[in-house]
């Protein structure tokens, strides 16, 4: 049944011709125009990332949830499948738009060193594994419209506190630039590897929370 709910989501992604039309446009245009590759690596990854999350999207409408879930699919494997293809498709996304930032930038005459670019794929591999991590068990906890005004929540609720620390620092006078000079001394391969282990604890855990959900959930 894994290979039958893969399929199914590939031909959701088919169906969505603009969604792709779009990205590419995008992807063309910053590489074309933008000279800081960093920033168009980390979008575009997180453009592939919400693939996952518009499939979720598309399975519960009309209750085709619901549906899903009465045919010989077991609720775990729905969910195991949904972080695989998760998976399948933002790693070759961050894959294929580094390789290209990085070639456009050599074309371009553009100063994107090695160091930089495996450091910016780090942090785009990070940024992606969080958004992957929280949105998914938000999802198949509260359905494709209440998540929305829940990951409003989360994300702003992150983004105040991220605020409220730097300034509590600054008010105490903690001094926070030796540890952030520190981390950005880390070499980049083991920065790569450091972040690719931090992803697969919260993609794991954030699959058992999904299940825990999913198992809970009534249709």
């Amino acid at each position: 049944m894994m290979k039958g709910l893969f399929i199914k989501d590939l031909r959701l992604m088919k169906a969505q011709k603009h969604f792709f039309g779009v990205v590419l446009m995008m992807m063309v245009i910053f590489l074309t125009v933008y000279t800081d590759f960093s920033f168009v690596i980390a979008y575009i990854t997180v453009m592939f990332g919400f693939l996952t999350v518009s499939t979720i999207s598309f399975d519960e409408q009309d209750n085709g949830l619901g549906y899903l879930l009465a045919l010989p699919v077991s609720r775990r494997d729905y969910v195991k499948e949904k972080y695989l293809f998760s998976i399948a498709t933002a790693i070759p996304g961050l894959m294929i738009v580094s390789v290209l930032a990085f070639a456009v930038s050599r074309i371009r005459g553009i100063d994107f060193v090695v160091e930089e670019w495996v450091m910016t794929t780090a942090v785009s591999l990070l940024i992606v594994g969080v958004m992957l991590s929280v949105v998914i068990p938000v999802q198949l906890k509260f359905g494709a419209d209440k998540s929305r005004v829940v990951m409003l929540i989360l994300f702003g609720g992150g983004s105040l506190t991220i605020y409220a620390g730097v300034k509590i620092c600054d008010t105490f006078g903690i001094d926070y630039m030796p540890m952030l000079n520190w981390l950005a001394g880390i070499r980049p391969t083991i920065t790569l590897a450091g972040v690719a282990l931090v992803c697969t604890v919260l993609m794991g855990v954030s699959y058992l929370i999904s299940r825990s959900f999913i198992e809970a959930r009534e249709f």
